[in-house]
């Protein structure tokens, strides 16, 4: 008689912190570093050992991404969260700056593929700190200009059976689908849907960085109308989307108020031709040979670009906008004086920037599939 040998138990999820491998975020410039010797973060920390630089630096991604939550929530942001789809379920949260959902201009940040929601790239984010690899800059920058901020979670899709949210990416096991999140195209969807959509913002802009191109793409694709009655603007970056069997309509939207920022050594904010994204595409100025930085190099222009959406403020009016429309003429680097005001006299950001990423090492990209877009979405029912 055959005997079916028993299951071990599976053993529990373990979850260290940032500090308790060693490693804290100096706040003073951002930089990952040991706390034993202060040294900061380098990739090749056990020299030409690349199995243990390897295990090393796998260890730190999901502490040090989940270290951002903990300093939008309780750093200089005090940032809140909203449980998506509420806490009495297996939820993911997203973060908002303080009465974000009441305030009259709203700028929604979705980062991309795989990654922690608030962190561009886990690569950037350990070896060159907060400032490059999060999106915190672009929130204080924000908060600065009286907008309300939501940075959504399109990544973390599922439980742990300990309750603990998790992306496919960072924990391998049963888990449970998040409702509404069991893809990042259908997080992006239930948050316009159930929150955004409902709240008391009349202007709302958003930010769209690689993968969440296509999700950002879809809400104007199904939502036309609604969508343009709110929306200003969407500020791409580095976007994979395509105008691929999008509607006249969808296509003139797009001409007028997007925008896409692309991974070039072109000066910074000069047109570049691109027909795949139905809108004007420029150069972020990235010079660099990690594309993963190109969020922070062309933020000043990617503000620029919502402030001027907002001054516009919606354009609502679906028959207009079915036919033949040019493209809005483009100028470069024409910052807003409101804007302007509240840089640093003595310097513009723009120069800061490119001060910092002369001083950039180079860093190793760490390459990842690009998740197919899924056109379902929960929670659109009137």
């Amino acid at each position: 008689m055959f005997i079916r040998p028993r299951k071990p138990a599976p053993k529990p999820h373990v979850r260290p912190t940032l500090r308790e491998l060693g490693y804290e975020f100096d706040m003073a410039d951002g930089k990952l570093r040991n706390i034993a010797t202060s040294a900061p973060y380098e990739y090749d920390t056990f020299g030409t050992n690349k199995k243990k630089n390897t295990e090393l630096y796998q260890s730190l991604v999901a502490p040090a991404s989940r270290d951002v939550y903990r300093i939008m929530l309780e750093g200089d942001l005090h940032m809140e969260t909203i449980a998506v789809p509420d806490s009495s379920q297996p939820h993911c949260n997203i973060y908002a700056t303080p009465e974000a959902l009441s305030k009259e201009r709203l700028v929604v940040i979705i980062t991309g593929n795989g990654t922690f929601g608030g962190v561009w790239a886990s690569n950037v984010l350990l070896k060159e700190g907060l400032r490059a690899g999060s999106v915190l800059e672009y929130v204080r920058a924000c908060m600065c200009l009286g907008y309300g901020v939501l940075v959504l979670n399109p990544n973390e899709n599922t439980v742990a059976p300990d309750g603990h949210p998790e992306t496919f990416s960072s924990y391998f096991g049963h888990y449970t689908p998040i409702y509404g999140s069991e893809t990042p195209d259908e997080h992006v969807g239930y948050v316009w849907s159930q929150i955004i959509r409902n709240s008391a913002a009349k202007s709302v802009a958003f930010i769209a960085y690689n993968t969440s191109g296509l999700p950002a793409v879809d809400l104007l694709k199904h939502d036309f109308e609604r969508f343009v009655a709110k929306t200003t603007s969407i500020a791409f970056i580095d976007s994979i989307h395509s105008t691929f069997r999008l509607d006249l309509c969808v296509l003139q939207w797009l001409k007028l108020a997007a925008r896409q920022w692309e991974t070039s050594a072109e000066p910074a904010d000069c047109q570049i031709a691109n027909d795949r994204v139905g809108c004007v595409a420029v150069s972020s100025g990235n010079s660099t040979d990690c594309r993963e930085l190109t969020p922070l190099t062309c933020m000043q222009s990617v503000l620029d670009f919502i402030f001027d959406g907002f001054e516009r403020g919606p354009i609502d009016n679906a028959t207009f906008l079915a036919t033949e429309v040019a493209p809005t003429p483009y100028a470069c680097n024409n910052a807003p004086a409101e804007i302007a005001s509240e840089a640093d006299s003595s310097s513009s950001y723009t120069d800061v920037v490119a001060d910092e990423l002369d001083a950039l090492d180079s860093i190793q990209v760490i390459s990842s599939e690009e998740n197919p877009s899924n056109d379902g979405y929960i929670g659109w029912e009137m």
